[in-house]
């Protein structure tokens, strides 16, 4: 039974040097409200996520996702306040890919959960969090003949029901990143 476990362990790891399984993406882009909340229009977006590949067209991913700078202003006869507020997403899930052209062309279709948390420098506008969902599209080509470097578009769309589901966030995200997979 030892025998086994040892020889187990050792294809295990024999088959996870085979082949380049981790990949960490840096991204950038904007993030447009097509929610139904007050005074968001789109923001500039920043992003990491790590995916690991589960099976060969199947990954387990997770990162964050932030809009920064809204721009949400409150104006009043005497005051215009703008705050320097931010949503920060969370996400986490299973990406389904599909490799193309001698698999240096992948596309890709996600689906999970995701983590919110919006925040504001300003205390009069109200930072609240809340467990929700996303879904992502997305494609990706090597830029090297290894498959080391991958430069890819990507599209997230979060819904999230925060502040006990009294605010209904939906964002649409579309980012362009670089790749390192190893």
């Amino acid at each position: 039974m030892r025998a086994l476990l040892l020889l187990f362990g050792l294809a295990v790891c024999a088959d996870a040097q085979s082949e380049m399984r981790n990949t960490v993406t840096l991204s950038g882009g904007f993030a447009h409200s097509v929610g139904t909340m007050f005074g968001f229009e789109s923001a500039p977006s920043v992003a990491v996520t790590y995916a690991y590949r589960l099976l060969p067209h199947v990954d387990v991913e997770a990162g964050i996702d932030a809009a920064l700078s809204l721009g949400s202003e409150a104006r009043g006869a005497n005051y215009d306040i703008k705050a320097n507020d931010r949503f920060i997403w969370a996400p986490f899930g299973l990406k389904g890919v599909l490799p193309l052209r001698r698999d240096r062309v992948e596309v890709s279709v996600g689906a999970g959960g995701t983590y919110e948390k919006y925040s504001a420098s300003d205390s009069l506008f109200v930072p609240r969090n809340g467990w929700g969902g996303y879904a992502s599209v997305g494609a990706a080509v090597a830029l090297d003949g290894r498959r080391h470097f991958w430069l890819g578009a990507s599209s997230h769309l979060f819904f999230v029901n925060a502040d006990r589901g009294y605010a209904h966030d939906r964002w649409l995200v579309v980012n362009l990143g670089l790749g390192l997979r190893f």
